[in-house]
Order: C-alpha cells, then sequence, then structure tokens
C-alpha cells in the first residue's frame, strides 16, 4: 500500500512540469491557409498552428472569431500575407489582444500565392525566420522546408505538362486568377472584378471583348464570389469555371498541393465544355 502511496504522490508531482513542457510549444497564428499550410508543413508537432480565415472565405471580408482572439493573447507568432497587415480585421485582433510578446511576420505581398514561384518564396522566408525565432526547431524546419521545395517544384513541373492543351486559349478571368491563368499558358484577354462590380456597362464591354478575342474559357475567383461569370461564359458559349485561391476552400483541399491540382483538373474540364 505505501509503495502504491508513493508513485500517486509522485505521478501527482510530475503532473505540473508536464503542463510547464507544453507550454514551451511555440503557438503561431497563421493569417490565411496558404499560411497555415506551410508552416504545418514546417514545424510538424514542434508548434501549435492555429489558422485565421477560413480557405473558403476573403480575407478582407471575413469576421474573425472570439476564438482567434484568445489563441493571439497567448501566440509567440503572427504571420500574415503581405496585403493582411492594414485589413481593418487584423488591427482590430491585434489592438483587442493586446499582447506584448507577439512577434509579427509579414510575408512578401504576392498577388497570387498559389502559384507555385510564391508557395518557394514563402517557404523559404517562414523557414529562415522560424530557425531564428526557435532555434530549437532550425534543423528540422530546414529539412521540411527542402522537401517541401522539392514537392512544389515536382507537382508544378507535371500540372505544367497537363496544361499543354490550353496554351494560348483565349481567356476571360477574374483579376484574382490573372497570375494562375498566365502561369498555365492561357491567353488572358480581359478580367473583371467581384460580382457586384460587373455593372451592365463592365458586363457588356466584356461580351465585346470575349466575342471579338473568341474567348473560350471564362475563370471565376471562388473566394470573390463563385459563377460571377458564368452568364458571359454561356453567352460565348465558353467554358466556366471557378478556381479557389486557398487551400481548404473545398473538401479534399485542404493542403497547397490539392487545391493547386483541383484548380488544373476544373480549368481543363472548362476546356473540354467550350462550345458545347
Amino acid at each position: 500500500m505505501r509503495r502504491c502511496i508513493l508513485a500517486f504522490l509522485l505521478f501527482a508531482l510530475l503532473l505540473p512540469c508536464t503542463g510547464n513542457a507544453s507550454q514551451t510549444t511555440p503557438r503561431i497564428l497563421a493569417g490565411t491557409s496558404i499560411v497555415a499550410d506551410i508552416l504545418s508543413d514546417l514545424t510538424g508537432p514542434e508548434a501549435k498552428v492555429q489558422q485565421l480565415i477560413p480557405g473558403g472565405a476573403c480575407p478582407g471580408h471575413y469576421d474573425l472569431r472570439p476564438g482567434d482572439l484568445i489563441f493571439l493573447e497567448k501566440a509567440d507568432l503572427l504571420v500574415l500575407e503581405g496585403y493582411q497587415p492594414n485589413m481593418s480585421n487584423m488591427t482590430n485582433l491585434i489592438q483587442a489582444a493586446d499582447n506584448r510578446k507577439l512577434q509579427t511576420l509579414v510575408l512578401p505581398k504576392i498577388y497570387n500565392s498559389m502559384l507555385p514561384s510564391a508557395q518557394i518564396t514563402y517557404t523559404e522566408r517562414l523557414a529562415t525566420e522560424l530557425a531564428k525565432l526557435f532555434p530549437a526547431m532550425a534543423s528540422s524546419v530546414d529539412k521540411a522546408a527542402a522537401k517541401r521545395i522539392d514537392m512544389i517544384r515536382t507537382k508544378a513541373s507535371r500540372e505544367a505538362a497537363r496544361l499543354r492543351p490550353a496554351k494560348d486559349v483565349p481567356t476571360l478571368c477574374a483579376a484574382m486568377q490573372k497570375g494562375f491563368a498566365s502561369w498555365a499558358g492561357l491567353k488572358v484577354v480581359g478580367t473583371y472584378g467581384r460580382p457586384e462590380d460587373l455593372s451592365p456597362s463592365a458586363y457588356g464591354k466584356l461580351l465585346t471583348l470575349g466575342k471579338d478575342n473568341h474567348v473560350r474559357l471564362v475563370l471565376d475567383n471562388l473566394q470573390s464570389g463563385p459563377n460571377a461569370g458564368a452568364g458571359i461564359a454561356e453567352s460565348l458559349q465558353a467554358g466556366h469555371a471557378d478556381l479557389t485561391s486557398f487551400p481548404g476552400a473545398l473538401p479534399g483541399q485542404d493542403g497547397w498541393a490539392a487545391a493547386f491540382t483541383a484548380n488544373t483538373q476544373k480549368l481543363l474540364d472548362a476546356l473540354a465544355e467550350a462550345g458545347k
């Protein structure tokens, strides 16, 4: 009996130590699913990563949750994409958290961070900064970054090969998808904004532009408003697709690689439907 009591007391004494150890795990808040995906890949179980903006939401039009504030109050690092720091939802959140130990890292401003080149830039920058801020993770982060960059290059090469039938296809697309459309080899003849920006006059100009250039594809940006260009595509008898600017927007697309492949497939499917 005495041995059982001593063993229980020893276990009880060790419980606070276990709690303290878990508190040393870096807590990182990611501004978008793009950032969260890279951070999770680089840190693995060595950091607790939480994502702010859901993949299917527009970063500038999303109301943050109370849970985000609770996490940020105790976070070590906040990582934002280059366009996020001056957004009101971000500035309000940071001010409300009042976390004086918080460090903020702003990544370079890249218009379409789904592009392979952007993914490599972000991965390299995050690996460098994480190694500086959390030296204990430096070795594992460096290895994870090298592995991820190799994956990005392999994926980009495979998807580019699949997209050869789309080369120089005349296309109208949402402004947020122009970078991907150009990377895919499409001939972008015009772009448009959010659905609320498509006035009758703007709609008419896009139709004329589409007819004059024999447009065969119309590509929307899911986060800006799906099907914004569906009517234009129907009028032009062009293929239509909603592409995502972030991973995690749809089931089965949690990481960048899956979302990027899905965009490629949607583009090819839309091209196959053109003229039908």
